[in-house]
């Protein structure tokens, strides 16, 4: 029986009908804790990672052992496959934010399903760059203002899972890398504004628009 949240991923969606049902067979659905490591920097890259619930983190150890976030990571994202194309340790750590579901697709798997669908392989590859650039503007914002990196994670997050977020206050500022006196203030000034709406475990997007400007200004 194929998954029919695979069959919904644009990646998994163009994969051939049996291919589908026989990987959505095989496939591990793993559950873990909120801060349980699903792979740490330095690993051995054996398996790409799909979550289907909850948030993760991939942060980054400095060589001074500062600790900085390179993604956020939202349901129905692939992650950790950079590391299984380039046949090399894993660049970072995947830390969930919540309790968080991810399937296992192990490497041997997954770069078979590269070599044998293109269409499969062209969505990959649109979404290590997707990676790749999230990571640059997250690294570019570290010296920016807790108000526009704030908006950028809300910005970011909203176009994978939608205008209501599943964040609380402290997640904000773990993920944009201020304190969390400081994210209280800047998501207080930015419901003021009609920008947002929070409340308990959740962000509410009021305004994309205005959000985006915030993440984009000079």
């Amino acid at each position: 029986m194929t998954d029919p949240f695979l069959a919904a991923l644009p990646a998994f969606g163009k994969l051939p009908a049996p291919v589908l049902a026989e990987l959505s067979r095989r496939l591990v659905l793993r559950k873990y804790r909120k801060g349980e490591p699903i792979f740490e920097e330095g690993a051995p890259a054996d398996a790409v990672h799909l979550l289907r619930e909850g948030l993760v983190k991939a942060v980054k150890h400095s060589p001074s052992s500062e600790i900085s976030s390179m993604e956020i990571i939202g349901p129905g994202q692939l992650f950790g496959m950079i590391a299984v194309m380039d046949d090399k340790p894993y660049p970072v750590s995947a830390i969930p934010l919540s309790a968080s579901r991810a399937y296992r697709i192990p490497s041997r798997s997954f770069t078979a399903l590269l070599a044998d669908h293109p269409d499969f392989s062209k969505h990959v590859y649109s979404a290590v760059g997707d990676h790749l650039r999230q990571s640059q503007e997250l690294r570019a914002l570290s010296s920016e203002t807790a108000e526009r990196r704030i908006a950028h994670v809300l910005r970011v997050l909203s176009k994978s899972m939608g205008d209501v977020l599943p964040l609380r206050k402290a997640d904000v500022a773990e993920i944009a890398g201020c304190s969390q006196e400081t994210a209280i203030r800047t998501l207080a000034a930015l419901r003021k504004r009609g920008i947002i709406s929070s409340g308990w475990k959740r962000v509410g997007i009021l305004d994309p628009r205005r959000l985006r400007e915030l993440a984009e200004q000079d």
